[in-house]
């Protein structure tokens, strides 16, 4: 699963190597400071920053067909070839003096990590034990912030990023595509897609016992068997049917909304932006590479004290408390923006600077012990077997597309509303968590049958009650009796 994550962080990539791309563009006789006004400058770089990501919303909307066809490991198999290719053009651009070459990485680059996002997080789910099923599911989200860290650590001016090397960079993402295809034949496929999916009882057992390491794993079986028994169909199950039947539309919204949510807590906007961020805190220009690259360290050890946290505490804990911590990090990092630009305090303006460097770790903190990770953990846990591929699938392209707009609407909104954007941030959690208040169920340690259930019953708590369900309860689509 490495494979997508080292790439996670292509947009800050390219913020940190603007001036690199701005040698190429002079080695090929192109000047574009020239041609265009310092609005269509911030235009064109923002495109440039979100075309990674409106392709990822195509392998998002992609990702579904390839896990109900190929299924969750093969599928994983078959996308690595597309980050090879990512990684062929993104190494090329200077030696074939093209451009083009970079734009098409990219195009790849976003295509494989939309459809890897959505296929990692399903995988993960359906092998893991109800026991650690959140663990294991925060571990996809630490393999992503390892990546940023490495691409932030290899795009430093002494190691990869510079005029000469930054090519190397992008072709980089070659070594865990690599990796990855070497050790998925000893991975096992998903046993819930082998019975539900495939009604293959036998290959599920085996995949199960190959995963757990012991033979007993009757009761994982009967668990499955009794979902299966009430899946309404065994051909793929497309998204407009999220939408018509009934018991379906409000899990779909939970997971649409937390999508939308991570991504318009700003987290995207800090991580691709930080540069500006720290410039506005009047960090000086030689130390802001390693502070970024100290806050991508951040971000990994939040992520690994969030894996026990996942089944100790639960998803709604880590969900409420911590996005209460980002919300109050952003309202006092726009207040300490503005007073570093008070002349009347100037004296004060150093502490003001670095205090809003501690602010804006503290909000990636909070990110990682909840937002970060528990919104693909959720989507996951809240659909049975059938639906799943599908509800991950759109859910996943609604936070691509609401980064997308993010990227592209941020550097207007800085523009035009300086340290104020954040309070935008600041609005956007505070209702998120009145909903999660409300409305989002508690998952640890529950089924994925008992979290259906208990989700047609309106629960929103999480307390493990009586759950009458019988064997041939099915989904039934709009215009169907319940």
């Amino acid at each position: 699963m490495k494979d997508r994550h080292y790439i996670n962080n292509e947009t800050d990539k390219l913020q940190v190597n603007e001036t690199v791309l701005d040698d190429l563009a002079k080695e090929i006789g192109f000047d574009k400071t020239l041609l265009i006004e310092t609005w269509q400058l911030d235009l064109l770089w923002s495109t440039t920053v979100a075309a990674f990501v409106l392709f990822g919303m195509v392998g998002a909307f992609s990702s579904a067909k390839i896990a109900d066809y190929f299924g969750r490991k093969k599928g994983m198999m078959i996308i690595t070839f597309i980050l090879l290719i990512a990684a062929l053009f993104g190494g090329i651009p200077t030696l074939a003096e093209s451009p083009e070459c970079l734009i098409v990485s990219r195009v790849f680059v976003g295509l494989h990590s939309g459809l890897n996002v959505s296929l990692a997080a399903l995988y993960l789910a359906e092998i893991s034990p109800k026991k650690i099923r959140g663990a294991i599911g925060t571990c996809h989200q630490l393999a992503i912030t390892v990546g940023i860290l490495v691409s932030q650590i290899l795009g430093l001016n002494e190691l990869l990023g510079t005029k000469d090397l930054w090519p190397y960079l992008f072709a980089f993402n070659a070594v865990p595509s690599i990796i990855s295809f070497c050790c998925w034949p000893l991975c096992p496929e998903s046993p819930r897609y082998l019975l539900i999916k495939k009604k293959n009882v036998d290959d599920s057992r085996l995949a199960l016992q190959k995963l757990r390491g012991y033979d007993d794993v009757n009761d994982e079986i009967e668990e499955m068997t009794i979902e299966s028994k009430k899946n309404l169909q065994t051909t793929n199950f497309s998204m407009h049917q999220l939408l018509t039947t009934p018991e379906l539309r409000f899990p779909t919204v939970i997971a649409c909304l937390l999508q939308v949510t991570q991504q318009w807590s700003g987290i995207n906007a800090v991580m691709s932006y930080s540069t500006f961020i720290l410039a506005q805190a009047q960090v000086p220009a030689f130390a802001i590479g390693y502070v970024i690259v100290g806050t991508g360290a951040i971000n990994v050890i939040s992520t690994i004290i969030a894996v026990p946290l996942m089944e100790k505490l639960g998803r709604r804990p880590l969900l409420l408390w911590p996005m209460g911590v980002m919300a109050v990090s952003f309202l006092l990092l726009t207040i300490f923006i503005n007073l570093v630009f008070d002349p009347e305090l100037e004296q004060h303006h150093s502490a003001f600077a670095y205090t809003s460097i501690v602010l804006m770790h503290l909000y990636v903190i909070g990110f990682a012990l909840g937002l970060g990770p528990i919104p693909f953990i959720l989507v996951s846990e809240v659909f049975r077997q059938e639906p799943r591929a599908a509800a991950m699938s759109l859910s996943t392209a609604f936070n691509w597309i609401c980064n997308f707009v993010l990227m592209l609407a941020f550097p207007f909104l800085k523009a035009g509303l300086e340290a104020y954007t954040y309070l935008l941030f600041t609005i956007v959690l505070a209702l998120a968590i009145v909903f999660i208040f409300f409305f989002v169920p508690e998952t640890k340690n529950r089924t994925f049958d008992e979290i259906s259930a208990s989700l047609m019953l309106g629960r929103a708590s999480g307390k493990k009650r009586s759950l009458n369900i019988n064997d041939g309860e099915e989904l039934q689509p709009m215009g169907q009796k319940v």
